[in-house]
């Protein structure tokens, strides 16, 4: 009957961009930009009277000798390599090895064999079953969860994780998106009808954050705006409960879609709020791979101008930008460059196409014939599993690493901070200081290292700073990220250590 667990996040495979191997690499700590949610959520399902340990192994090492007689992984497909290699290492060990997360979720074959038990799907509504079996010696080789019902949901158990060890906590405050992108592979496991928590929950959850002194949470929301009301149901709750904390505002990011833009009262809510920053999947400017990949939310307005307004209410936005669709050919390249530059946003999630095992996208390249699949989309910034229409595999990948050069150039990135600060409300309830944090200055310190580019942006970065101190957070936030942007393509080769332009060198002496 056993009644120990020690469930286990795995390391990510490679650095990507919002990960922190940056921080290490310039000596600042091992630690998450983000605290991850799956550990305590599956905690919190253990039955009372078992002894429960976490383990998020991007801030500590996994415990190969743990006297736990359950080990539990969860992953995405970023960490498949090593969910594996970890579920035979405790096999190995004699111990019962479950494995699931979106990974399992939707490819479960990868994981047959290697673990024990698979949890396919959501785990609510089987997690009784599984410990019962499991206690009774009688653990299935898998198990199929359903799409529950939130409002039924724990409490994560947040009190088993250490937060001096990441930035910002998470609360998951629905799932679910009711768009039908064709690359998306978060629908294909959560579903298109989407399910909400109470905001009567969502404020337990924050509450149990601040107490453990949490001031930044990601409201973990595959489309945090897309069902209206309930979104300003719940964000009126947040913005009162923010007014009456003592010890400093809560900081909040989540994912929406462009459409939000349209509707600058619940932008304005959302700000007042306490949102900081939001994720938007932008894509591309070409209207015809928009209509392929049926991402319809994008198309008949201006993106550009959508992006504005959504800065022009008060957020950071981190847009996501793809090449590689069928209807993408060499001239892609140039036409996101140019698209990119016309962008109010530092941070650029910058990545080629990839079919996710298990979507619309996924079933058509493979019935094409054009799949390969010796290339999982561990990671999109060096590959892709699809062979593209219109250029060659080389075109793309040489394409790609000019692109990245063009938007990680570090006086292309101040411009886009510069556009970014200049089309930003003030904020009076941001009262940031006229001053980067520890972290932010030692990235700082670490980024001038570089070259005289890196420190002649950054003296403009830090004028711009003291002028504008409510910017504080978000042009932080956009540094970490622009940092960890540039490691990562140091660490697959792809940054080009070029010699000044004409350009910059004008702008260096000025």
């Amino acid at each position: 009957m056993p009644k120990s667990i020690y469930i286990i996040n795995p390391q990510e495979a490679a650095p990507y961009f919002f990960s922190s191997e940056v921080l290490s690499a310039a000596n600042i700590g091992r630690f998450p930009i983000v605290a991850d949610l799956a550990t305590p959520t599956v905690a919190a399902l253990v039955p009372e009277g078992w002894s429960i340990a976490i383990c998020d192994e991007r801030r500590e090492e996994v415990d190969l000798d743990t006297e736990a007689e359950v080990v539990a992984i969860t992953g995405k497909v970023s960490q498949r390599g090593r969910m594996k290699e970890l579920a035979r290492a405790f096999r190995q060990r004699g111990k019962l090895v479950l494995a699931g997360g979106p990974h399992v979720s939707l490819w479960p074959d990868d994981l047959r064999g290697i673990a024990d038990v698979l949890v396919i799907g959501e785990i609510e509504e089987v997690a009784a079953e599984i410990f019962a079996d499991i206690e009774a010696g009688a653990a299935k080789a898998e198990y199929r969860g359903g799409k529950p019902d939130l409002r039924l949901s724990p409490r994560p158990r947040w009190d088993l994780y250490r937060f001096r060890h990441s930035m910002a906590g998470q609360v998951q405050t629905s799932r679910g998106c009711p768009f039908e992108c064709d690359f998306c592979d978060v629908i294909q496991y959560l579903g298109r009808k989407q399910r909400w928590k109470e905001p009567a929950q969502v404020i337990d959850e924050l509450d149990q954050l601040y107490r453990l002194g949490c001031r930044d949470v990601l409201l973990a929301d595959d489309n945090f705006t897309v069902m209206r009301k309930r979104a300003r149901a719940l964000l009126e709750a947040i913005e009162a409960w923010n007014t009456l904390q003592t010890h400093g505002r809560m900081r909040f990011a989540t994912q929406l879609s462009i459409d939000a833009a349209r509707d600058p009262e619940l932008l304005g809510l959302a700000v007042r709020a306490g949102l900081d920053r939001c994720f938007i999947g932008i894509e591309t400017p070409n209207e015809e791979a928009l209509k392929e990949s049926l991402k319809r939310q994008n198309l008949r307005v201006d993106l550009a101008q959508e992006v504005g307004k959504i800065v022009a209410a008060g957020l950071l936005p981190l847009c996501g930008m793809i090449v590689g669709f069928d209807h993408d050919g060499p001239d892609i390249f140039d036409r996101q460059a140019r698209f990119i530059a016309s962008l109010p946003a530092p941070v650029i999630q910058m990545g080629m196409l990839v079919a996710p095992y298990g979507t619309p996208l996924w079933s058509r390249i493979k019935e094409e014939g054009r799949l390969d699949e010796e290339f999982c989309g561990e990671h999109n910034i060096i590959g892709s599993n699809i062979r593209p229409k219109l250029m060659s595999e080389a075109a793309l990948k040489a394409g790609m690493r000019r692109l990245v050069n063009d938007i990680y150039d570090p006086w292309n990135w101040l411009v886009r901070v510069e556009q970014f600060a200049d089309a930003s409300p003030l904020n009076i309830n941001r009262r940031g200081l006229a001053a980067f944090s520890l972290i932010e200055a030692r990235l700082a310190a670490s980024l001038a290292r570089r070259g005289a580019a890196e420190t002649a942006v950054l003296a403009r970065l830090e004028t711009l700073v003291r002028r504008r101190p409510d910017l504080v957070s978000q042009i932080g936030y956009s540094l970490i990220v622009y940092c960890q942007t540039r490691h990562m393509l140091d660490h697959f080769g792809l940054w080009d250590d070029r010699r000044p332009s004409p350009r910059q060198r004008a702008v260096m002496q000025a």
